[in-house]
Parts: C-alpha cells; structure tokens; sequence
C-alpha cells in the first residue's frame, strides 16, 4: 500500500524510492494528478493507495492508484466538484 499526503487543498505529496514527489495543482485534485506520476515512475496500476491530511484517513475506501489516475476530480464555478475521466491533454499542443 501506498500512502499520500494531502497539504492544504491543492497539493499532495508521497514517498516513492525514498523520493519525496509533490503535486500542486488549481482547482482540480491532487491526488489523481500525483497518482499518474505514480505510475509513469513504476508503481504497480493495482496498488492500493491510503489518503490522509494530517494524518487522519481521508476516504473510507483505499483505492488503486489505477483508479484514481484514470479520473479528475474537478472544481467549477457553478457545479461544485464532480468526478471526470482522465483525458490526457494532445501531444504537440
């Protein structure tokens, strides 16, 4: 299992081969962000993934770091936050 802190509301941080990597994002989630940068420095898709603040448990559920870099998370100004799929921004722009 790996674990990831949240700081503050836009950034999350953890521990990967005695590595600390950090993720900032605007007005999204961190965690999904830092979770795609994850797996693209080795992680397996399938492990399981902690959130806390504080130390205090954030989701009930430990999920996958699959699953949370195949979503977003996103903040508008209208709808509030809502669950989306991933879509990776083209290439070349």
């Amino acid at each position: 299992m790996h674990h990831i802190e949240l700081i503050g509301s836009y950034t999350a941080a953890a521990t990967f081969s005695g590595e600390e990597i950090k993720t900032t994002t605007t007005r999204k989630d961190p965690v999904p962000v830092l979770c795609r940068e994850l797996i693209k420095r080795g992680i397996d898709p399938q492990e399981r993934i902690k959130v806390t603040r504080a130390g205090q448990l954030v989701w009930k559920a430990d999920l996958t770091a699959g699953y949370w870099a195949g979503i977003d998370i996103i903040e508008g100004d209208r709808d509030g936050l809502r669950t989306v799929k991933y879509r990776a921004f083209p290439k070349g722009i």
